[in-house]
């Protein structure tokens, strides 16, 4: 059985499916949805399942009246999976992707072989469509992240982030990132 790696990303509004999808498929990737399902809580009551052609509008309205969103699908060959959840005024958008047909993500360092696949993510998240929306995201394998607008409490109780990537709001010091280093603006890699 294999790892996932996660990408899990707080934001100020929910982010455009759509243009997530163009990405992913310019970026050379077949990617496809299989499945969409809505729940009324974490306990998984009144599951519901929605046609996979959903509007991000649409998914919107659901997170707005407090469900929580799961989307699985395939991307090159790869299962996913992607988690809608909002918690007050923060959307947080969770990604994970098995690492079975990529083993080499699954580190919990960022090196020569993982950099690129890093790189290309965090590139995405600062992206001019997603700058301004982005709060903070989290990547690694087996991401545990809750948010907290403390950024030195949102790191002190994650697990397995080899990277944070901040959006432009987010005042940051080393103080607060204890065991990162910046590495670009924006930007905080785990220290080895």
């Amino acid at each position: 059985m294999s790892a996932n790696i996660n990408l899990i990303i707080f934001t100020k509004k929910m982010i455009d499916l759509n243009w997530l999808l163009s990405i992913i498929q310019q970026k050379g990737f077949n990617a496809s949805i299989n499945e969409i399902e809505s729940v009324e809580n974490w306990d998984f009551d009144d599951m519901q399942i929605h046609f996979c052609e959903i509007e991000t509008k649409e998914i919107t309205v659901l997170l707005e009246k407090g469900r929580i969103i799961t989307i699985n699908g395939i991307i090159s060959n790869n299962n996913f999976a992607l988690i809608l959840n909002k918690t007050g005024n923060i959307y947080e958008t969770s990604v994970s992707l098995a690492t079975k047909n990529y083993s080499y993500l699954d580190s919990d360092t960022i090196d020569e072989f993982t950099r690129p696949f890093y790189d290309e993510v965090s590139e995405v998240l600062l992206f001019s469509e997603m700058v301004n929306n982005l709060i903070v995201s989290a990547l690694g394998v087996e991401v545990i992240v809750e948010y907290n607008d403390d950024v030195h409490e949102l790191c002190l109780n994650s697990h397995n982030v080899v990277r944070w990537v901040f959006g432009f709001d987010k005042k940051i010091s080393n103080h607060s990132l204890k065991g990162y280093r910046q590495v670009a603006p924006h930007i905080w890699d785990k220290v080895t």
